[in-house]
């Protein structure tokens, strides 16, 4: 009787002790997958003293319309790959990091496009960024870079974003090379405010100072052409007079030929 009364009590034990642990598991699991919904979006611009391309307002926004609002919906059912993909096909957008925390809080890291040129054609502005993936000017914000106008060979629909067409190419890196020239060279870079297409080929280039034409010509020996340009900027014009010259040709090997009072005055380099 007494072995009888020890086995139901130890029975009853076993049975009690098992109800609370899947009662404690089912609460522990329950709390856990209350930690796994997704509470709120936090968007940081990794890049935002350069270039105000994207806000984190936009971005949220976008989250939020790719399929319907994420603040409430469980983690395993969010798609951060796809999230990443979506975002990264804004033209603005170079690359972006989304993840999730342990507490539900979704955390996106921007980086921006960062062009160095502005191309305007007859499909409409563009940037070219410094991967010369070219993107649409955007209504919020205005990079400002040296603008390239006149007779451009590209073919540009309007709204295109993404890298050249092959036959594109070859101007394309060449005019970046003039671009990323300036963007090293911060000196230039605040100088030169246009360059224009010539029907031709040639580059030519308006300082922000001064109404002196530039003509750069084909972009190639860059670095040699702006030393020139230094040469006449230091040691002819301050000795001749600024007001005297209305063009200086670098395109020369060898020499720099200033017009004059509508006649030209070739100079041989020293």
């Amino acid at each position: 009787m007494f072995k009888r009364i020890l086995t139901y009590t130890g029975i009853t034990l076993l049975v009690a002790m098992a109800a609370a642990y899947f009662c404690f598991a089912a609460r522990l699991f329950a709390d856990k997958s209350g930690e796994r919904i997704c509470k709120m979006v936090s968007v940081e611009i990794l890049d935002s003293t350069l270039n105000k391309f994207v806000s984190k307002e936009e971005v949220v926004k976008l989250i939020n319309e790719y399929d319907g609002p994420v603040a409430g919906k469980s983690c395993d059912n969010i798609n951060l790959g796809n999230l990443e993909l979506m975002l990264n096909r804004r033209s603005a957008i170079r690359e972006s990091q989304v993840s999730l925390t342990r507490d539900g809080l979704m955390k996106v890291e921007i980086t921006q496009r960062r062009p160095l040129l502005r191309i305007e054609t007859s499909g409409g502005g563009f940037y070219i960024d410094e991967f010369e993936y070219i993107f649409p000017l955007s209504e919020s914000f205005t990079s400002y870079v040296p603008v390239v106008s006149g007779h451009i060979p590209l073919d540009l629909n309007a709204g295109f974003r993404g890298e050249a067409e092959d036959e594109d190419t070859p101007w394309i890196t060449k005019i970046m090379e003039l671009g990323r020239f300036l963007n090293e060279n911060p000196f230039w870079g605040a100088m030169i405010e246009q360059i224009y297409v010539a029907e031709n080929g040639d580059l030519i280039l308006s300082p922000k100072v001064g109404e002196i034409k530039i003509i750069l010509g084909r972009p190639d020996d860059i670095e040699q052409k702006f030393r020139k340009l230094l040469a006449f900027y230091r040691n002819i014009a301050p000795e001749k007079g600024w007001t005297r010259y209305c063009e200086v040709n670098l395109k020369y090997k060898g020499q720099i030929v200033c017009k004059l009072n509508n006649t030209p005055l070739k100079i041989k380099e020293s």
